[in-house]
C-alpha cells in the first residue's frame, strides 16, 4: 500500500503546485508584463515489480512561462516607434500652432509694417504716418523677439528632455544589469526564473519608450542591450552610463554621450526611437531650421531695408541712416580651445544666405570651414573666406586644433530691433530728381530715376543729357552727357522709343520716346524732398521682392516656407503617431494573446485541478483504509 500512498501523495503535491500556479496567473491577470505560467506534469520513474513495471506517481517537470520571442521583439520595437512618434507629433504640433497662428505668427505683423511703409509713401511729408511706421517697426521687432524666445524655449525643453531621459535610461540600464545577474544565478538551479524574466522584459519595454534598443541574449540567459549604431548599454551584469553634456561648440545645447570619458563624443545623431530619439529629431529637423530661417528673414529685412533707406533722403535733406539695428553673425570659440585666435564674420550678400551654421577649424596650417547642415567643407590658408554670403576673417590665428562655431542668422531674430527713433529721419524721398527742358520739341522722356549707391552723392553739380543725332559719331544718335562721366549714351529713336535702361554713376533711369536734336534732360540733387515718395515706394516694394534664398523668395515667401515645412512635418508626425499607435495596440494584443492570462482558461484549469486533487485525496483515503484493514487483520 505504500506504493498507492506514494502515488496519491505525489499527485496531491503536484496538483497543489498546479493550483498555486493557476492562482498566481489569476492574481496577476492585471499585472503589466506578466506572462502566463503553466505546469508541465511528468510521470515518475516506474519500478520493476517482477511481473512488469508499475508507476510510482507524478511529478512536476517544469513551470513554463508562455513566451514568444518574435512577438516580444515586435512589441518592443513598436513601443519605441509609438513613443517617439507621439512625442514628435506633440512637439511639432505645438510649434506649428505657434508659427501659423495669426495671433502669434510673423506674417500679419510683417504685412502691417509694410502697409505702414506704404502709408508713408502715400503721404511722405506727414509726421504721424512716419511715427506709425516706427511703431510698426517696433511691433515687428517684438514679434521677431517673441518667436525667437519661444523657439529658444523649445530648444531648452529639448535639453531638459534629454537630461531627464538620460537619467531614466541610466537607471533602467542598471536595473536590467542587476536582473541579468539574478537571472544567471537563478538558472544555475536548472529552472527558468519566470517572474524575473517577466520583470526584465517589462523594464526593457520601459527603456524602449525612451530610446530604440536592440537585444541579444547570451547563453547564460543574460540580455545584452544596444542603442544607436551598436553602442552597448548593458553587457551581462555591467551597465554603461550615458551623459548629457554641453556641446563644446555651443554651450546652450545639450548633447548625449557616454559617461566616464574626458572628452565625450556626441552619439545623438545615431540615436532614434523613443522619447529621446524624438526630441533629438524635433530639434534637428524642426526647431533648428525654423529658428534659422526666421533669423534669415530678420537679417533679410534688416539688410535690404537699411540698404534702401540709405539710398533715400530724409526730411532734413540728409541721406538716410539705418532704420533697423545692424545684425552681425555670432562667432563662438569651442570650450576646449587653447589659443587666443580671433575670428570675425559679417554678412556679405544676404541673398546667398542659407540659414546654415558653420564650423571653422584650424589644423596649424589650413582652415576648414564646414557647413553644419550639409557637411560640405572647404579648406584654405585664409585669412579671408566667403561662403554662402558670409564673409569670414581671421584676425589672430588660433592654436592648432581650435575650432569656432559661426552662426550667421541663428540668433538674428532675437537681435532684431529698430535703430531709428526720429520720424523725420525716414528717408522717403530720392536724393536726385530729373526734369525735362521746357524747350524740348520731341516726345522723349527720362523716367524711373533711381539711386543704386551713395558714393557719388550729393552730385557736384547738375547733370545734363542732350540728344544729338551724331552723339557717338558715324551718325549714331544718342545723348551727350555733361556733369558726370559715363556718356555719351546710345539711343536711336527709331528702335529705342519703347524704352532703354541707362546708368550714370550711382543712379539709373529709362529713356524712351522720340527726342529731337537739342532736347535735353537734367538730373540734380533733390533739395526739397518733403513731398517726394520715390524711395518710400522702393521701401514698400521690398516686401514682394525675391531678395532671399538666392533671389527666389520674398520675406513672405520665406516665412510661408517655414510654416509650410513645419505644418507638413506636423501632419506627417501626427499620421505616423496614429499609425504607430494602432500597430502598438496590435502588437500588444498579439503578445497578450500568446502570453497573457485568460481568466476563462484559468477557471477551467482550476476546476480541473480541483477535481484531480479530490480524486488524489480519495486515492490516499483508500490506501489508508486498506492499510488499516491489514493492520487490524494482523493484530487478530
Amino acid at each position: 500500500m505504500a506504493d498507492v500512498l506514494g502515488i496519491g501523495t505525489s499527485a496531491l503535491l503536484s496538483l497543489q503546485r498546479a493550483i498555486a500556479t493557476t492562482g498566481q496567473n489569476i492574481a496577476n491577470v492585471n499585472t503589466e508584463g506578466y506572462s502566463r505560467q503553466s505546469v508541465e506534469f511528468t510521470a515518475r520513474t516506474p519500478r520493476n515489480v517482477g511481473v512488469g513495471f508499475i508507476g510510482s506517481g507524478v511529478q512536476i517537470r517544469n513551470i513554463e512561462r508562455s513566451f514568444d520571442q518574435f512577438l516580444t521583439d515586435d512589441l518592443r520595437d513598436r513601443t519605441a516607434s509609438a513613443a517617439g512618434a507621439s512625442t514628435l507629433a506633440d512637439l511639432t504640433g505645438r510649434i506649428n500652432t505657434l508659427l501659423a497662428s495669426s495671433d502669434t505668427g510673423l506674417g500679419p505683423v510683417l504685412d502691417n509694417f509694410f502697409a505702414a511703409v506704404q502709408d508713408v509713401a502715400n503721404n511722405p511729408g506727414s509726421i504721424p504716418e512716419r511715427q506709425v511706421l516706427i511703431g510698426q517697426g517696433q511691433v515687428l521687432a517684438e514679434r521677431f523677439s517673441f518667436l525667437d524666445e519661444r523657439l529658444s524655449a523649445f530648444d531648452r525643453e529639448v535639453n531638459q528632455r534629454l537630461t531627464d531621459s538620460v537619467s531614466q535610461i541610466n537607471a533602467l540600464a542598471q536595473n536590467i544589469a542587476n536582473l541579468n545577474e539574478q537571472i544567471v544565478d537563478a538558472r544555475q538551479t536548472g529552472f527558468e526564473p519566470n517572474d524575473l524574466l517577466d520583470t526584465r522584459d517589462q523594464v526593457v519595454l520601459e527603456l524602449a519608450e525612451l530610446v530604440g534598443v536592440t537585444t541579444v541574449e547570451q547563453d547564460d540567459g543574460a540580455l545584452n542591450i544596444f542603442i544607436g549604431n551598436g553602442q552597448s548599454l548593458v553587457i551581462g551584469n555591467s551597465a554603461s552610463q550615458l551623459e548629457a553634456f554641453s556641446d563644446p561648440n555651443n554651450v546652450s545645447r545639450t548633447n548625449v554621450g557616454i559617461a566616464g570619458v574626458s572628452n565625450p563624443t556626441d552619439i545623438g545623431r545615431f540615436l532614434s526611437g523613443g522619447e529621446l530619439g524624438a526630441a533629438l529629431q524635433f530639434r534637428n529637423s524642426v526647431v533648428d531650421p525654423a529658428r534659422a530661417q526666421l533669423g534669415l528673414i530678420a537679417v533679410g529685412v534688416t539688410e535690404t531695408f537699411n540698404a534702401q533707406q540709405a539710398l533715400g533722403l530724409d526730411l532734413n535733406g540728409d541721406l538716410g541712416g539705418d532704420f533697423f539695428q545692424s545684425i552681425e553673425p555670432t562667432v563662438a570659440g569651442a570650450a576646449q580651445n587653447t589659443g587666443a585666435g580671433i575670428i570675425t564674420a559679417s554678412i556679405d550678400d544676404v541673398s546667398q544666405l542659407t540659414g546654415a551654421s558653420y564650423t571653422i577649424s584650424f589644423d596649424g596650417t589650413d582652415y576648414t570651414i564646414t557647413n553644419n547642415d550639409t557637411n560640405a567643407s572647404q579648406t584654405g590658408a585664409g585669412p579671408n573666406f566667403t561662403v554662402d554670403g558670409v564673409a569670414i576673417s581671421v584676425g589672430t590665428a588660433p592654436a592648432a586644433g581650435d575650432s569656432f562655431l559661426i552662426e550667421p542668422v541663428t540668433t538674428a531674430a532675437g537681435l532684431f530691433s529698430v535703430e531709428l527713433s526720429d520720424p523725420r529721419l525716414i528717408a522717403a524721398a530720392s536724393p536726385v530728381r530729373s526734369s525735362a527742358s521746357i524747350a524740348n520739341a520731341g516726345s522723349g522722356e527720362l523716367e524711373n530715376l533711381s539711386v543704386n549707391g551713395t558714393a557719388g552723392l550729393p552730385l557736384a553739380g547738375t547733370v545734363t543729357l542732350t540728344f544729338n543725332p551724331d552723339a557717338l559719331g558715324a551718325g549714331i544718335p544718342g545723348f551727350d552727357v555733361v556733369g558726370i562721366g559715363g556718356g555719351p549714351i546710345a539711343f536711336d529713336p527709331s528702335t529705342d522709343s519703347g524704352g532703354v535702361s541707362a546708368t550714370l554713376g550711382d543712379f539709373s533711369f529709362e529713356l524712351s520716346g522720340v527726342p529731337v536734336d537739342g532736347d535735353s534732360f537734367t538730373i540734380q540733387n533733390n533739395l526739397d524732398g518733403s513731398g517726394d515718395n520715390r524711395n518710400a515706394l522702393a521701401l514698400a516694394g521690398i516686401q514682394r521682392e525675391p531678395n532671399l534664398l538666392g533671389g527666389t523668395a520674398s520675406f513672405q515667401d520665406a516665412y510661408a516656407t517655414i510654416v509650410g515645412d513645419v505644418a507638413v512635418r506636423g501632419q506627417q508626425a501626427s499620421s505616423l503617431a496614429s499609425t504607430e499607435s494602432a500597430l502598438l495596440d496590435q502588437a500588444r494584443a498579439a503578445r497578450n494573446g500568446a502570453q497573457g492570462v485568460n481568466l476563462d482558461e484559468e477557471a477551467a484549469n482550476l476546476l480541473r485541478y480541483q477535481q484531480a486533487y479530490s480524486a488524489a485525496a480519495q486515492v490516499i483515503a483508500v490506501a489508508d483504509e486498506v492499510f488499516q484493514v491489514l493492520l487490524n487483520a494482523t493484530s487478530r
